[in-house]
Order: C-alpha cells, then sequence, then structure tokens
C-alpha cells in the first residue's frame, strides 16, 4: 500500500504540474498515436514512466501475464523517431523497452527506389508461478529424479517422498522473432525483394510421459528451437501484368532432439513382461528442411478481365537420427530398419484465378487450387516392438507413409441492383484423396448466398446461407478392425457430413449519431453414415450493439453477444471379445458451452481543454457440460456425471492523458481484472500432490485471479 501511495502521489504531482503549465501555453496540443501515445508525423517521441501491478492473496499472476510482462518498475512504454521529406523516409520505435515483450522496429523508404524494414519481436508464454517437480536437469534433455526411485523399489520410501521433496518453478516459454525484408527497383519495371525471419523458442512447457497407465508422469520438457525463413523473389511489372520468380526456404532446428527421464518408481531395468526399465526416453520434434521455387504472374485481358497464376514446386526433408526401439537395458532392443528417418516429400501448389465484370453491374470469378503431398519416404518394416519400455513382442507390422492431394473449385457471381443492393452466389467443389485412411478421397460440395443493402432507408442489411455436404468413398472398413476399433467408427475430419449455416448483421441509423446494430447466427453438422465418433454439432449466437457519437468529443459504444454450441458423440465401452459387439454397452456425450461477452466503451477526447480520457469494460461468463447417456437397456453401470466447467473475466481500463504543452504530455492508466475459473480437471484441489494416484503432476492448474496494474506516464515528443 505504501508503494501504492506513492505512485498515486507522484502521478498526481505531475498533473497538478501539467495543469500550472498549461494556463501558459496557447499553442494547440500535438495529436499523438492512441496505442503509442506518439505521433505519428515525422519526428519521435518517448513515453516512459512508473508501473506497479497488485495481485490479491492466492492469485494466478501467470495467467494474467500470459504473454505478456507486467512487472513493476520504471518502463519506456513506446519510442519513436522518424524523418521524412520529398524523397525518403525514415522510421525507428521500440515498445515495452527492457521487458520479457519488447519490440524494436526500424523502417526505410526511398521512395521508387528502395524499401527496408527490420523487427525484433519478443513474445513470452507464461504457464505458471507455482508448478513444481522432483526432477533436475543433468545435461540437456536429461532428467533425474536423485535417487529417489532406488527407495522408492527398495521399500524405503513410497511415491509420497516426492511431494515432500518437489521444487517450485516459473514454468516460462519465449519466442524472440527476428524479420528483416528489403525491396530494389533496378528498374521502374524490375523489382528485387528478399526477406529473413528467424524464429527461436527457449524455455520449457508442460509434456507427458508414461511407463504404463500405473506410472505415468508429467515433465517440464527444454525446448530450444530455432526456424530460419529465407526468401529472395524477382517481380517485373508491365503496364499490362507482372511475373513474379522466387524462392523460399524454411529450416528446422531443434538443438534437443531427445528427452530422457528417470522413472519415478523404479532404479533398475527389468527383463521383457518385468516391472519395467529404470528410465524413459522419446524422440521430439525433428530437424526439418523447406525448399520450394515459384512462379507467378497477372495478366490484364479485354472486357475488365484478369487472369493470374501461381505454380511452386518444393522438397521437404527429414533425417534425423533414429532412437532404439527401447532405453531398458535388460531387453535386447529389435534392430532399426535403417539408422535415419530419410523421410522426403515432394510439395506441389497451384493457383489460378480468372475474374470478369462484363458490365458495372456484374462481376464473375474463378478460382481453381491445387495442393499435393507426395510423400517419398520408404517404408519401415517392423516385425517386432518393445511397449512401454517393458515387454519384446512381435508385431509384423508394416509403415504407412501419409499422402494426400487436395483439390478446390471455386465460383463466384455478384450482381448489383439498381437500389445498392448487390446479390451473391458461390460454389466450391473441393475433393481430397488421401493414402492409408478409411476413405481413400472425399469430396466436398458447398454453395453459398447473400444479399447486401445499403440503402433501404437507413438500414444496412448482409444475410448469407451456407449449404454444405461432404461424402467419402473407397471406404475401408477393414483398416479399422486391423487396429481394434469399430468398423462403424468415422473419423471427424474425413466422415460424411450435411452442414447448414445461416448468418445476419443488420445496422440501423437512427439520426446522425445513433446507429445500433443487431447479428444473429445458427448452424448445424450432421453426421449420418457416423456409428461412432460425432454424431451432430450444433451452434448459434445473437448479439445487440450501439454506437453513439454526438460530436468529434465524444465517443461511445456497447454490445452483448451470446454464443452456445453443443455436441453429442458416441461410444461403446468394451474389451475385446463379447463384449465388443454388444449394443448395450454404447454410451453417449452430450456436450455444450454457452458464452456471454459484454463490452462497454467511451472515448473522451478534448472534452475538456488538452484531455482525453478513454474508459473500457469487459466480461466474459463461459460455461461447458458434459452429460454422459446411457441407451434404455444398458448394461453399464449407473453414470457419476461431472461437474460444470466455469470462467468468468471482468476488466475495466482507464486512460488519462493531459497536454501540458503541444510536446509534453502526463497521463495516468488503470486496469482491473479478476478472472474466476472452476475447472474439476484442472482444479488446485484436485492437482493438490506433485504425488497423484498413478501419476506425477507438475500441478499445473487453473486459478482464478484478481489484478490491478496502475501507471503513470509522460510523453515527449519532438
Amino acid at each position: 500500500m505504501r508503494t501504492m501511495r506513492l505512485i498515486l502521489l507522484t502521478m498526481l504531482s505531475l498533473l497538478v504540474a501539467a495543469a500550472a503549465a498549461s494556463a501558459q501555453q496557447n499553442t494547440p496540443p500535438a495529436e499523438p498515436d492512441q496505442n503509442t501515445g506518439l505521433s505519428s508525423l515525422a519526428g519521435g517521441g518517448v513515453d516512459f514512466g512508473f508501473r506497479g501491478t497488485f495481485f490479491s492473496d492466492g492469485s494466478d499472476e501467470a495467467r494474467y501475464q500470459r504473454y505478456r510482462d507486467l512487472r513493476n518498475g520504471v518502463f519506456a512504454e513506446a519510442f519513436r523517431w522518424g524523418k521524412q521529406d520529398d524523397q525518403q523516409y525514415w522510421d525507428v520505435h521500440a515498445t515495452h523497452v527492457g521487458y520479457r515483450d519488447h519490440q524494436y522496429a526500424a523502417n526505410f523508404n526511398k521512395f521508387g527506389k528502395m524499401k527496408a524494414s527490420f523487427e525484433y519481436n519478443q513474445i513470452p508464454l507464461f504457464f505458471s508461478q507455482d508448478t513444481r517437480t522432483t526432477y533436475t536437469t543433468t545435461s540437456a534433455g536429461v532428467l533425474s529424479l536423485d535417487g529417489y526411485p532406488a527407495q522408492i523399489q527398495g521399500g524405503a520410501a513410497t511415491s509420497a517422498i516426492y511431494d515432500n521433496v518437489a521444487t517450485a518453478f516459473d514454468l516460462q516459454l519465449k519466442r524472440s522473432i527476428t524479420d528483416f525484408r528489403f525491396l530494389y527497383s533496378v528498374t521502374p519495371q524490375l523489382d528485387i525483394s528478399g526477406s529473413f525471419k528467424n524464429t527461436q523458442k527457449t524455455g520449457e512447457q508442460p509434456w507427458a510421459g508414461t511407463f504404463g497407465f500405473s506410472d505415468a508422469v508429467e515433465l517440464a520438457v527444454p525446448v530450444d528451437t530455432r526456424t530460419t525463413d529465407v526468401g529472395v523473389a524477382a517481380e517485373w511489372n508491365a503496364q499490362r501484368g507482372y511475373l513474379r520468380i522466387g524462392y523460399d526456404g524454411s529450416f528446422f532446428k531443434n538443438n534437443i532432439s531427445t528427452l530422457v527421464w528417470d522413472n519415478p518408481l523404479r532404479s533398475t531395468d527389468a527383463p521383457s513382461g518385468g516391472a519395467g526399465p529404470a528410465h524413459g526416453r522419446m524422440a521430439i520434434w525433428p530437424n526439418s528442411d523447406l525448399n520450394s521455387g515459384s512462379v507467378s504472374g497477372l495478366f490484364k485481358l479485354p472486357s475488365n478481365s484478369t487472369v493470374t497464376a501461381y505454380v511452386s514446386l518444393g522438397s521437404l526433408s527429414q533425417d534425423d537420427a533414429l532412437i532404439p526401439f527401447t532405453i531398458n537395458t535388460a531387453i535386447a532392443s529389435p534392430p532399426l530398419a535403417r539408422p535415419t528417418a530419410d523421410a522426403s516429400a515432394r510439395i506441389t501448389a497451384t493457383a489460378f484465378t480468372y475474374n470478369v465484370r462484363p458490365t458495372s453491374q456484374l462481376w464473375l470469378n474463378a478460382r481453381f487450387r491445387s495442393y499435393d503431398f507426395d510423400n517419398h519416404t520408404q517404408p519401415f518394416v517392423v516385425p517386432t516392438t518393445v511397449t512401454y519400455d517393458t515387454s519384446l513382442s512381435t508385431i509384423n507390422e508394416t509403415s504407412s507413409p501419409f499422402a494426400f492431394s487436395r483439390k478446390t473449385l471455386d465460383l463466384d457471381a455478384s450482381y448489383t441492383l439498381a437500389t445498392a443492393t448487390a446479390l451473391r452466389a458461390a460454389y466450391s467443389l473441393e475433393t481430397v484423396d488421401e493414402t492409408f485412411r478409411t476413405f481413400s478421397s472425399t469430396t466436398q460440395n458447398t454453395a453459398r448466398f447473400s444479399i447486401d443493402t445499403t440503402r433501404v432507408q437507413n438500414l444496412t442489411l448482409r444475410a448469407v446461407y451456407e449449404y454444405s455436404k461432404r461424402t467419402g468413398s473407397g471406404l475401408d472398413e477393414q483398416s479399422l478392425d486391423d487396429i481394434g476399433e469399430q468398423v462403424s467408427l468415422r473419423q471427424f475430419d474425413i466422415s460424411d457430413f450435411t452442414q447448414n449455416r445461416f448468418s445476419l448483421i443488420a445496422v440501423e441509423r437512427l439520426g446522425s449519431n445513433l446507429s445500433v446494430n443487431f447479428t444473429t447466427f445458427v448452424g448445424d453438422d450432421k453426421r449420418p453414415n457416423t456409428g461412432f465418433g460425432l454424431l451432430t454439432h450444433d451452434n448459434s449466437g445473437v448479439s445487440f450493439g450501439l454506437d453513439y457519437i454526438p460530436d468529434d468529443a465524444v465517443s461511445v459504444g456497447a454490445s452483448y453477444q451470446y454464443e452456445t454450441y453443443s455436441a453429442l458423440q458416441k461410444s461403446r465401452q468394451a474389451n475385446p471379445g463379447v463384449q465388443f459387439d454388444d449394443p448395450t454397452r454404447d454410451w453417449m456425450t452430450d456436450s455444450g458451452d454457452h458464452t456471454h461477452t459484454l463490452q462497454a466503451s467511451a472515448d473522451l477526447m478534448k472534452l475538456w481543454p488538452k484531455t482525453d480520457v478513454r474508459v473500457a469494460y469487459d466480461f466474459v461468463r463461459g460455461q461447458s457440460t458434459y452429460i454422459y447417456e446411457l441407451v434404455p437397456n444398458t448394461t453399464l453401470p449407473p453414470v457419476s456425471q461431472l461437474p460444470a466447467v466455469n470462467n468468468k473475466r471482468n476488466r475495466i481500463s482507464a486512460d488519462a492523458r493531459y497536454m501540458v504543452t503541444p510536446h509534453l504530455g502526463a497521463g495516468l492508466v488503470y486496469w482491473f481484472e479478476k478472472y474466476d475459473v472452476d475447472d474439476f480437471a484442472f482444479n488446485p484441489t484436485t492437482l493438490n500432490t506433485v504425488s497423484q494416484p498413478s501419476f506425477m503432476s507438475l500441478q499445473y492448474a487453473f486459478r482464478p485471479y484478481t489484478a490491478n496494474t496502475i501507471w503513470g506516464r509522460v510523453t515527449y515528443m519532438w
């Protein structure tokens, strides 16, 4: 509280000084940018001050700061410096300087000759500040339990010891992006461009490992990856079109490609059929390279028509070393089919369009797209494997290199009536051929119809109806039987369906300064040929809003939205044997999601001399339910229903700025945010210990928070 009073007194002093200085100023103030507070004209400025964030007891500080850094202290919120004349323009700017979410950028434009830009952007991801683990990192990608498994295996301790010795840590990830682009005009018709983008991820994220259903662990997997994207292109422009030739490459590098962790229940390896290994091992994110070349162009034809074409040929490769079937030294690991992945694919992508406007009222467009992923990876022959590093078994299986080809045809037509009403119709045909799926190919037909009008008195109206139907062919039910699934199961992304969706947007102007809006949508998804899996999915929503702008100084708006989604899925609880074909063991999940959103804001710009005030309020409340249903003649035991998952967020923001002089301003910003959540699976009362039954947890839970952020700022522009 003492720190809070100090901040408030400092801000009050600044505002008093600003008011006194303003009495001596007659020059109208500069117009600062709404986001940074700095002028967007040539020149520059800096926005700095002191920020404090305060939480109520037990708050989840990490969730409040999920993708941002709101630590207490002095900050430089924004900096900009630029210059412009009739020949060139340049600027440099920075935001959140010195914090985990900082950004730096520079732009240069020599008009008609060269453009260049540079950006460095850092994005934090704060998972949790109160996760706990007993694992320690002994080397990159190796997690140890420091001898505790030996105590448990020898009977000197139980798994409860892990809760006593676990230490707390911040679970965080950071993404750093460096992006450079340039364009050089060799001649008025020829441009050369290039780009370089480097994305680096470092830190840790939640992960899972298992030695079987009775011995699972949650881990903080280390992340140290780098993705480098490069591109060069030459583009020739002429009066009737252009031609572009380009190269793009994307190269992914993982510096920690293998994860090894200790078994919490054992310190020695056991032979096949025994109690299991002392360690677990898995491969994570392999290195990969993508190289592609492309040619594209546009050509203008008579009768107000144009054609465009794009063709890209690419090669994807991955050749990381394969890890053995098992890390268990008591089991002889079966030989690998080859030492490295030796995986590769050829990628061909095309796009062609033709559009024409034969009259001022009629517009026609046709577009064809294709994407072909041709997998050249040689299959792996696997006679024997090791399950959970515990049991050696014979399977005699061969891998199935997945490949697919997608083709899409889009046809659009639009006709504008004399009353400024546009009628539009569209048709899409998509065909997908896939290898090693229950449907070898799927065909989806989609029709859309819409009407737009802007001159029915003061009413603007848009209505859209869409109908879509997907059917599959080449059904291979045997492939489901081979993996122990019900043959009437249909996978979500390829199952037959029919979908309907209607949406309406209406805006009515009530006078010159007040408008109201209304939107609604309703849709359904039916899957008639599905025995098990998703059967239906329905959604609907409605919203109301108003905007009131009496003059240039005042803008007020408010809106309310309600959305609901429901789905019905079917399954069967059955073991192999007689139960497998017993319909009395069927059960369904009827799930529903309901969301209420309320937003209100007011901008008071220069309503008082030299003063801008913005206030906003956001409220979101959501609920998810899962109702389990049994068939009337069920032989399953009664169902224990799960509680609903609830979450709610209230957010208030206020921003006041007073321009002391045309170049100097002082302001005060306040944010209040309260988040409540009740999730039965991730509740702190559920994950109340590291040593869960048959499971070692990080205690990564969903917790509520109440946060207040306040900062005083000074803006100076030159």
